[in-house]
């Protein structure tokens, strides 16, 4: 048993300095000093805890509604799956697959790893982006089924049942809003024998436009009041600077960081009153909007349908070609479930592989449409660890509130992807993703394209609007590479 768990440790401080070889040697003597607190044999491979999320890995993928599939133990259960495309870009007009990496820094700040730093998106009724979440902790094991768990314990009897205070399940969902600041981000320093750098990111940014200056949409920045702008007062914590008598609903208030972070240091303070001079104008600071409004108004900007499996980090429509026993037990013969022969349906409540049961929502995977174009905009992500409890009918015994959307009890009392809801500030984790919608197929094909090629240059028109207009066409020439969710 000793000999197992010196492999099992061997094996933990290779993975992690090669997680860490880019690091100095201090930074890799402090690293190990912050997770080695017993006897070395004590240290496991996989770090129980899911509040213990490390690095973030998020994949967006570009496709199109496609047709009905069988699932489940018997392949008897009919879903609709939606083609998405892991297709690196190549000689695509547009990425279709897109990658962004984030990891804890020296200071435990999470902070983006990869070139790319922000989601490149198209507006369009035809087009849809799969989101896939991946989370890992510090010793890059995938811990997304810690999310998912669903036990059973003995009773009295000796009968199986559901131990449901320790079920992770009832209490975690992905909840996906609108931020208003991007994260820092690791850049290689060329002129400093390739150490890394951080460049800043950005605050106060709200949704606003693609122009070199740009400029915010209102709508989504400022709170209303009587149908006006509400000035700051020197107790409001979060404010924007706008020119002195700017209108409403003209969206002619510029975003720039300095001024946002000028904002930031005067909010909350008597200064915050005064009126600031910058770059020849005179500035007053305005009350940003409500965060539970602007969540109300989110899907004007974009959508989100949960797409969960079951297991958590299979696809859908995978065939179990060899013996898989996934993470939940069955009740019945104490032992993992197997899943030889099944093909990975949705995630449903209670984790039952039953034909017609009620779905459940987690967020590691979903299907996204974006609505507005010419908008950049923080796609704020939040696992919300649900404490409260609930009610689905007057009377009846408490639940958990995550099922408890009395609002929606022909979808089994569950809560929509921008529905979160007062005093639930729980979170494992909250961040942001950037996103640029950089184009809309509804203005027509000579707008799209040059609105595309802005960013693009190289784009080609005739495939472009292709892609958008007959994607099923489009992407047939991809089928090896496709991805159903």
């Amino acid at each position: 048993m000793k000999q197992n768990k010196d492999i099992r440790l061997l094996f933990a401080i290779i993975v992690s300095v090669l997680l860490f070889g880019s690091c100095s040697n201090d930074q890799v003597d402090d690293f190990f000093k912050k997770i080695v607190q017993a006897p070395a044999s004590s240290i496991e491979r996989d770090v129980k805890g899911h509040e213990q999320i490390y690095a973030v890995h998020a994949i967006l993928r570009m496709g199109y509604k496609g047709g009905m599939i069988g699932v489940g133990p018997d392949g008897n259960d009919s879903v609709r799956a939606y083609n998405t495309y892991h297709v690196v870009n190549g000689e695509l007009p547009v990425p279709v697959m897109q990658e962004i990496d984030i990891a804890k820094d020296d200071e435990g700040q999470m902070t983006i790893t990869t070139e790319r730093d922000c989601f490149d998106v198209i507006a369009s009724d035809d087009i849809y982006y799969g989101l896939e979440l991946k989370y890992y902790d510090q010793n890059g094991m995938l811990i997304n089924h810690q999310f998912s768990g669903y036990p059973f314990t003995k009773d009295k009897e000796g009968y199986s049942i559901p131990d449901e205070d320790n079920a992770t399940l009832l209490v975690h969902q992905h909840f996906f809003g609108i931020g208003n600041a991007s994260l820092n981000k690791e850049v290689t320093d060329s002129t400093a024998s390739n150490n890394k750098q951080q460049a800043t990111g950005l605050q106060m940014a709200y949704p606003r436009s693609l122009l070199s200056q740009p400029t915010y949409y209102d709508r989504y920045t400022f709170r209303m009041k009587d149908g006006n702008p509400e000035p700051a007062t020197k107790f409001s914590t979060s404010n924007i600077y706008a020119p002195e008598g700017f209108t409403l609903g003209q969206n002619q208030v510029p975003f720039n960081n300095n001024l946002a972070w000028k904002a930031i240091e005067v909010s909350g303070k008597p200064e915050a009153l005064q009126p600031y001079a910058f770059d020849g104008k005179t500035y007053h600071l305005y009350k940003t909007i409500d965060p539970m409004e602007l969540n109300k108004i989110t899907p004007e900007l974009f959508t989100y349908e949960y797409r969960d499996t079951d297991p958590v980090e299979e696809d859908l429509g995978k065939l179990f070609t060899e013996a898989y026993n996934d993470d939940f037990t069955d009740p019945d013969t104490d032992a993992p479930r197997q899943r030889y022969g099944h093909t990975v349906g949705f995630l449903r409540q209670k984790r039952s592989l039953d034909v017609g049961a009620d779905m459940d929502r987690l967020g590691f995977k979903g299907i996204m449409q974006f609505h507005m174009s010419d908008v950049a905009f923080q796609l704020q992500v939040r696992i919300c660890h649900i404490l409260n409890k609930g009610q689905q009918h007057v009377g009846e015994s408490e639940k958990p509130a995550k099922y408890c959307n009395t609002n929606n009890s022909e979808h089994s009392f569950l809560w929509d992807f921008n529905q979160i809801q007062p005093g639930w500030d729980s979170f494992d984790i909250d961040y942001p993703l950037s996103v640029r919608v950089i184009a809309n197929a509804k203005d027509g094909e000579e707008k799209c394209f040059n609105d595309v090629k802005r960013f693009y240059p190289q784009v080609d028109k005739t495939r472009l609007w292709r892609m958008l207009t007959q994607p099923q066409d489009f992407f047939s020439q991809y089928r090896q590479n496709v991805v159903l969710m």
